[in-house]
């Protein structure tokens, strides 16, 4: 069984309202185009973001909501859930409750659009980012820090929390194995700095919504077992 044992820092756990370059200047002018707008091109690079939200609000909130998610989210949602979608979306934060945990991220980044938008009728979104130093003492244990996976970073951040915490309620039998697909779709983007040598550590910032990580405030070190998918049995 490849398992070790890592200590880990919390450097930094604090909300944030979107996550820094997902809607970039491509994504402002891809969803411009998406709604038909004239002269995208031409827009200032500064000027994209209110454009966007401008063009977005000539709709109907509703339709808007449509909008938003047929450009992010493409056929993966049909018609009618895109409509059920834009009233349930004025009421509540779906990148937390949405039933499929792999739109969770999709979903975000629209509420994000639709609250620049329609500031008083859409929720703020309100998310985690979080900071952490992983470091082994171990020099065979440092190939899960070289690229840090999200199967790793969820048993990591795990043995921070009692066993009461919503990711061991629910998938306490993938952080205990061998495979754990959901992870991919609880921690949304991962940015690490590099392992580094010298010290055997690594530091890694993820982005996820509260309900996975609000047992962490408070904590600042512990010991966390944990493996990336498939070495347990590698």
């Amino acid at each position: 069984m490849a398992t070790f044992k890592y200590e880990v820092e919390i450097l930094a756990l604090r909300e944030v309202h979107e996550i820094p370059g997902t809607w970039d200047d491509e994504s402002f002018k891809g969803l411009l185009h998406h709604l038909e707008y004239d002269g995208v091109e031409d827009i200032p690079r500064e000027e994209l973001r209110e454009m966007a939200s401008l063009a977005l609000s000539d709709f109907e909130k509703e339709e808007a909501v449509e909008k938003v998610l047929e450009f992010r989210l493409g056929e993966r949602l049909n018609k009618g859930q895109r409509k059920n979608l834009g009233n349930e979306m004025q009421e509540d934060p779906l990148w937390i409750e949405y039933s499929d945990l792999s739109f969770h991220e999709e979903l975000f980044h629209v509420g994000c659009m639709l609250y620049w938008t329609f500031p008083r009728n859409f929720p703020s979104p309100d998310i985690a980012e979080l900071t952490f130093r992983i470091t082994t003492l171990k020099p065979e244990a440092k190939n899960s820090l070289i690229n840090p996976s999200a199967s790793f970073l969820c048993r990591i951040l795990n043995g921070g929390m009692d066993k009461y915490n919503i990711m061991n309620r629910l998938f306490d039998e993938s952080l205990e194995g061998d495979a754990f697909p959901e992870a991919d779709h609880i921690l949304w983007q991962i940015r690490n700095k590099g392992f580094d040598e010298g010290s055997r550590a690594v530091t890694v910032t993820v982005y996820t919504s509260w309900n996975w990580v609000e047992d962490l405030k408070g904590v600042r070190n512990f010991e966390s077992v944990a493996w990336t998918d498939g070495q347990l049995e590698g």
